[in-house]
């Protein structure tokens, strides 16, 4: 067994006691000023410095996960503790950098610009674990676990991706990069003002999430463009998505289908239940929908109802997805997964339908004092005589 000296790891100069380590693995050292000329207490120092390593050395090897060790690093408050832990990071940093075949590449004296990308990992290891650098790669996914809602993860990490085509670390930007990139994106990606705000609203909470200054994505002036007013899908267009959707098997064919019979808003969709034996169909109150409504399933849809009771999508699912989908097409912002919904309230009416019982399939409130405080709504043979009405078809050029 081999017996520390007392002394060990302990230096003088100029009457102060040093606290002296090599680090494993290559001849460098670390050193502390123990700021006393008392070799009882600069051995307690010592002591208490090496139990210290040993906790953080133990919590580093733990984590392999560079976001754990930078959440670990800046979730310290003593400067000596920040100093420990550091050099035990730069030591995870070399081990990477061995791993890689980049540690002699890593110690020469090239400036690091002239470095390969291998022997630039370990040196974005280390600045991302001490919160010198703040990657959007590495650090995107974390950040949107953190986000509670689904539509607001959607959005942003669209924004993000959007982002990382220009930048790859927050540290690269200002604000003047950050105004020059917002235009640029805008125009680029075909995008609204009121997108952009979203993207700018995403931006700040990752600079705030990662304690970076916000400041740069303050004070922005976002161009306001002209949105086309929403319309609903023609029948001949309803067909051809539809079509399209079946000729790739793709699962949104069965919520785009079930939309376009039913008018039913995409929540309700994504919940909704479907009782075989009598054919109805139950969606749950939506939006100001004081209660959950039952409908006839139109015969045209059964198929896809039988299918989407047992593989059901979110709403963020299906919304993100159609989005995509559509502008494959070739289709604008003016329509979208609720334009089914104005489709279905515009065939009805086309086919003379009393609007009582359309709103009563669609759950849209009724306007009138008669019908809204003292109906109790039409009978399901009402709306099912109605909906066998409903039939899309191609249109005459």
């Amino acid at each position: 067994m081999t017996i520390r000296s007392k002394n060990q790891h302990l230096y003088q100069r100029n009457g102060i006691w040093y606290f002296n380590r090599r680090l494993p693995g290559n001849s460098g050292h670390q050193r502390y000023s123990l700021k006393t000329t008392d070799l009882e207490e600069a051995r307690c120092k010592r002591d208490k410095l090496l139990a210290e390593w040993a906790k953080f050395a133990q919590e580093v090897e733990g984590h392999n996960d560079v976001i754990a060790l930078r959440r670990k690093y800046l979730g310290l408050f003593k400067e000596d503790e920040q100093e420990l832990f550091e050099d035990l990071i730069i030591e995870k940093s070399e081990e990477l950098a061995d791993r890689l075949g980049a540690w002699h590449e890593l110690k020469s004296l090239r400036p690091v610009e002239e470095l390969s990308d291998k022997a630039k990992k370990p040196i974005d290891f280390w600045k991302t674990a001490t919160g010198r650098l703040t990657p959007f790669a590495e650090l995107t996914p974390s950040w949107l676990e953190s986000l509670e809602n689904k539509k607001t993860r959607l959005d942003y990490r669209r924004g993000m991706e959007v982002l990382s085509k220009y930048f790859v670390a927050a540290e690269e930007i200002t604000w003047e990069k950050a105004r020059a990139f917002l235009r640029e994106a805008q125009s680029t990606e075909k995008v609204s003002g009121v997108t952009v705000k979203k993207w700018l609203s995403a931006y700040t909470n990752f600079w705030e999430f990662f304690d970076r200054d916000t400041a740069i994505w303050k004070n922005h002036k976002i161009k306001q463009t002209k949105t086309k007013k929403p319309r609903p899908w023609s029948s001949g267009e309803v067909i051809r998505i539809y079509n399209s959707l079946v000729q790739h098997g793709h699962w949104l064919q069965h919520p785009v289908w079930i939309a376009a019979h039913t008018g039913a808003r995409l929540g309700a969709i994504s919940k909704l239940t479907y009782d075989p034996t009598n054919q109805t169909i139950r969606f749950p109150a939506q939006k100001r929908e004081e209660h959950e409504r039952v409908i006839p399933a139109h015969h045209a849809i059964i198929p896809n109802l039988e299918y989407w009771v047992d593989n059901q999508k979110s709403k963020s699912s299906i919304s993100g997805r159609f989005s995509e989908f559509k502008t494959e097409l070739g289709f604008g912002p003016e329509v979208d997964f609720h334009s089914f919904r104005r489709t279905f309230c515009t065939e009805m009416e086309n086919l003379g339908c009393p609007e009582g019982i359309t709103a009563d399939i669609v759950g849209h409130k009724k306007q009138t004092m008669s019908y809204g405080v003292y109906s109790g709504g039409y009978k399901l043979d009402q709306m099912a005589e109605w909906l066998t009405k409903l039939s899309y078809r191609v249109e005459n050029p």
